[in-house]
């Protein structure tokens, strides 16, 4: 018998009710030690060193002001525009838990377009809301959405997918520019071999853990990801990617 099942009879209650009064009780004692979890928006910069380090639980240095302030805005944001998403939400933060490959998340909105909207296009949708300045928001509106964020709504998707069964069609990026407040919306269709290679490269670190070591799956070393790395002060790819960066930049001039 489970705690779940012991708590319900101790009250000589049955039912969805009980099972979730236990499982609030539960969440409230703070007792459950479900171990290390890869949260989404981790694995979706797409290096596996950083996922392992976040894992072991390595430091990183405080947040400065600035990126502090940033975060509260975008925070905000996000709240705004879920109302503006209401009358097509199914639900808001949506959580998702695979234990196989010890991920967990929430994704910012489940949608349903009905077919009164779309025939063609009628069903369910995974969205990742982002808040930007306006220089990047400027450049996502001539290249798209930027890979991470992609990859971020293919885990959402496979997630809900495997958590709920739910059959969600694919995924909608909607991005704001912090200081205009315009809105620019992209169709992110799902791509299962991107999330097969994904998922590999999961496994592959944690059986690197298991044998006592971190795994040695990065970006390139040209990849923008290593500039932003809080683990760069400790991470010798980190170094070796902009020592390799700023030679390039400098080749580029001379």
């Amino acid at each position: 018998m489970t705690n779940w099942d012991l708590g319900v009879s101790m009250r000589g209650e049955s039912g969805p009710a009980a099972i979730v009064r236990a499982a609030v009780e539960e969440a409230l004692s703070g007792e459950k030690d479900e171990g290390k979890y890869i949260s989404p928006s981790s694995l979706a910069r797409g290096c596996m060193l950083y996922v392992a380090r976040e894992i072991l639980g390595f430091p990183k240095p405080p947040l400065e002001p600035r990126i502090k302030r940033m975060f509260e805005v975008g925070i905000e944001g996000h709240r705004r525009i879920e109302r503006y998403l209401r009358r097509m939400s199914l639900a808001q933060e949506v959580f998702f838990q695979d234990d196989r490959y010890r991920i967990k998340g929430y994704c910012d909105a489940l949608i349903f377009i009905p077919p009164s909207l779309s025939e063609e296009h009628s069903g369910l949708y995974a969205v990742e809301i982002k808040t930007t300045g306006s220089w990047e928001f400027g450049r996502i509106e001539d290249e798209g959405p930027r890979e991470d964020h992609r990859r971020q709504l293919m885990i959402y998707i496979w997630g809900l997918k495997r958590y709920y069964g739910l059959p969600i069609r694919g995924g909608i990026a909607f991005y704001e520019d912090r200081d205009s407040l315009e809105h620019r919306l992209f169709d992110v269709p799902y791509d299962e071999p991107l999330m097969e290679e994904l998922l590999g490269k999961v496994e592959g670190m944690w059986g690197a853990l298991r044998k006592g070591r971190l795994p040695d799956d990065h970006p390139p070393l040209e990849h923008w990801v290593h500039r932003y790395c809080p683990y760069l002060d400790i991470c010798e790819v980190g170094k070796e990617a902009l020592e390799y960066q700023r030679e390039d930049m400098l080749g580029q001039y001379y």
